[in-house]
Parts: structure tokens; C-alpha cells; sequence
């Protein structure tokens, strides 16, 4: 039996680039996780702020290995109609309660970090109202982050619905 280099090298990039997408991906929960874990004792008006990003993290870092195992080992392109069927239907009821829990858990965060905006104090670590600033700000900005990308696909979506209604 001969075996074509070609379509292993081919193979050994897309494997490599589909590498890379996930460490790029998985940099921002990474980020999260560590910020959280190393700030955790440093949020007094309200302790589930690093508690947020310390969840939040694990469950991308989680969500996004499921996601490639579940690309990788459990898709099968083989549907009479097209669609990927999966071979690990488990894995997938894994990621829905996963995806599930990180929206309940995003609205949490929510709640615990824009109820704090107006009165949280980043100078003074003995007040009450003290949270560090990078732990603070970075939960802040995770949350906002989201709602932008949100509505920037809303915006886009809409725009690319218009261009295709006056064109076509």
C-alpha cells in the first residue's frame, strides 16, 4: 500500500491550524481563570466577582475542549441529507447543559458586577466597597465585551438582510 505525503502533510496542517484556533480561542478563558484565581481574596463588596471569572473560565476552557472532541471523535458527515450527525449523543446533552449553565452563570455575573459600577472603590483594599481594579475591570469588560459582539452581529446581520433585499 502507498500512502500520498501529500495528503498527510495536508492532513498534519489542518491539524496544526486547527491547533492554533483553539489556543487562540481558549487565551481569553485561560485569562479569566487566572485573573480570577489570583484575585480571588481581593473583592470585598461582593467575593463572587472573582468567583465569576474563575467560573467563567473553566467553563470556556471546558465548553471549547467538549467542542473540538466533539468535532474531532463524534461527527459524522454521513447524514442522507448533508447534515453532521453525531456519534456521542452524551457528549452533546454535555455540551448543551454546559452552554446552558455558562448563560445562567453570564447572567449572574451580570447582577454581582454591574450592581457594584457606581460604588466600587479601588484605592482603599479596607473598605467595604473595594475591589481590585484589574479583577474588577476585566469582569467588567468580559461582560460588556459580550453585549458589543452581540449587537455588532445584530448590526451586521441586518445590514447583510438589507443589501440582500435591495439587491436581489
Amino acid at each position: 500500500a502507498v500512502v500520498s505525503t501529500q495528503s498527510t502533510g495536508g492532513a498534519a496542517i489542518g491539524g496544526i491550524v486547527c491547533v492554533a484556533c483553539v489556543c487562540a480561542l481558549m487565551a481569553f478563558p485561560i485569562a479569566q481563570l487566572v485573573i480570577g484565581l489570583q484575585n480571588q481574596d481581593d473583592c470585598t463588596i461582593n467575593k463572587n466577582i472573582p468567583l465569576f471569572l474563575i467560573v467563567s473560565g473553566a467553563c470556556g476552557c471546558a465548553a471549547a475542549i467538549l467542542q473540538v472532541l466533539d468535532q474531532m471523535c463524534c461527527s459524522d458527515s454521513s447524514g442522507s441529507d448533508g447534515e453532521r450527525k453525531s456519534k456521542c449523543p452524551l457528549l452533546r446533552l454535555i455540551l448543551h447543559l454546559l452552554n446552558l449553565f455558562c448563560f445562567v452563570w453570564f447572567i449572574c455575573g451580570n447582577v454581582w458586577v454591574y450592581k457594584v459600577h457606581k460604588t466600587v472603590n479601588f484605592d482603599d483594599a479596607d473598605s467595604e466597597e473595594y475591589c481590585g481594579k484589574l479583577v474588577y475591570l476585566f469582569s467588567f469588560w468580559s461582560i460588556t465585551a459580550v453585549y458589543i459582539l452581540m449587537g455588532a452581529t445584530c448590526v451586521i446581520g441586518c445590514g447583510c438582510v438589507c443589501l440582500m433585499a435591495c439587491l436581489g
